[in-house]
């Protein structure tokens, strides 16, 4: 899957994509796994949603705390 290339305005949050599988299991996508901005988040989202056929109630996006911290 390729990203959209215009240039957008980057809040330095990380974001990651969860689908529900088998009612109570929440899975990261592959996509994601490593936190992308909120732009790419939502890209990923409308591509599940049109091409996986995921319903609104199986996905979502979770922002993710940056707990490392450079000292």
């Amino acid at each position: 899957m390729f990203f959209n290339t215009t240039p957008e305005i980057i809040d330095g949050r990380k974001y990651i994509v969860l689908e529900c599988r088998f009612r109570r299991e929440w899975d990261v996508i592959s996509e994601s796994d490593k936190g992308v901005t909120k732009g790419q988040a939502l890209e990923i989202v409308h591509y599940w949603k049109k091409y996986k056929g995921v319903d609104d109630n199986q996905i979502m996006v979770i922002e993710v705390p940056d707990i490392v911290r450079p000292r």
